[in-house]
């Protein structure tokens, strides 16, 4: 039985890369490929994992980190060092550090091989690459929004009272916030988007676009930057620009925030029902992001295996999600 799963496991894979070939590197065929990948974890086909994983590396050039990161843990979980250290350079060529690298709890363990002296040897030409790779004024540019932006947050947070807080959007955020769409719809066009294949970060622009989507209920639902700035997100997700996790957050905000918590989207920011759970995973399947029962099954096996998979975007993704009554 077994071998029959290996077997089919491999037709799967050969498959794949068949597809891959004949067309151009679009990431929908790329975060299809890791939600496959995440349902053999989450059946402790830990091997078949790794060869997928194998697989997903070879043919795409511009890998997001986080998938480094889980192989090197499954390699490691599985006492295969070997592949462990080779998903170790491959994530710090694309900006995993070696002091994240030293804290993490599973990877400690790999200090004892004797490959460890190596890879601290090399790790300063390996981090080279991934210097290189990114845009560095760019990366200035966005780096400054996203300080203004944390700014204005901060301002809005340490306000005594909700009217304080409603004066304060009304005066200064919504000038604010429109300032930086503006900037960042400017970059776009220019640059494409500025998240971790660009500028080597994921969470300044998400966050700038989560934080315009949450002004309040009134704003939304005369904004008219976010609609025009949302058919480039979808692209940047397509084109490996944008994270489509992240992508679920800033919409998320726009949808729970311009319906006043009424309507339920993708079960991040506003707890959902039971019966909004089929309409919350359409929209994951929507842009190739994992399913509520498949996240709830990985949290499972991160308490098991002591493997981080990377489920936490951002604050508001903690624990498993369970619709209520």
């Amino acid at each position: 039985m077994k071998l029959f799963i290996r077997s089919a496991h491999f037709y799967l894979i050969i498959v794949w890369v068949l597809s891959v070939s004949a067309q151009s590197k679009n990431y929908t065929q790329y975060h299809q490929q890791v939600l496959a990948i995440e349902q053999l974890i989450s059946q402790d086909q830990y091997e078949s994992a790794l060869d997928s994983y194998d697989q997903l590396f070879e043919h795409y050039d511009f890998v997001f980190l986080k998938e480094y990161k889980i192989a090197a843990q499954i390699a490691a979980h599985l006492g295969d060092e070997y592949r462990a250290f080779d998903y170790l350079g491959l994530g710090v060529a694309n900006g995993w550090t070696l002091d994240e690298i030293k804290d993490h709890e599973l990877l400690k363990r790999l200090k004892k091989n004797p490959r460890w002296i190596d890879l601290e040897f090399n790790y300063e030409s390996l981090r080279l690459d991934y210097l290189y790779r990114i845009n560095d004024s760019l990366r200035s540019v966005v780096k400054e929004l996203f300080k203004e932006d944390q700014k204005m947050a901060f301002s809005y947070l340490f306000k005594p009272s909700e009217k304080a807080k409603n004066k304060f959007i009304e005066e200064k955020a919504v000038n604010i916030s429109e300032k930086h769409l503006n900037q960042l719809n400017e970059i776009i066009d220019l640059h494409g988007y500025p998240g971790e294949k660009l500028i080597g970060n994921s969470v300044w622009s998400s966050t700038i676009l989560s934080h315009h989507n949450s002004l309040s209920p009134e704003y939304q639902q005369q904004d008219q930057l976010y609609p025009a700035i949302r058919p480039k997100l979808l692209a940047a997700i397509d084109n490996g620009q944008l994270n489509p996790y992240h992508f679920a957050i800033i919409e998320d905000w726009y949808i729970t925030v311009k319906s006043d918590r009424k309507e339920h989207s993708y079960g991040i920011i506003h707890p959902l029902k039971k019966a909004n759970l089929e309409h919350a995973d359409q929209l994951r399947a929507n842009i190739h992001i994992r399913s509520i029962e498949l996240r709830n099954a990985l949290i499972d096996i991160e308490a098991k295996t002591g493997i981080d998979l990377n489920l936490g975007y951002g604050s508001w993704l903690q624990g498993k999600i369970n619709p209520i009554d």
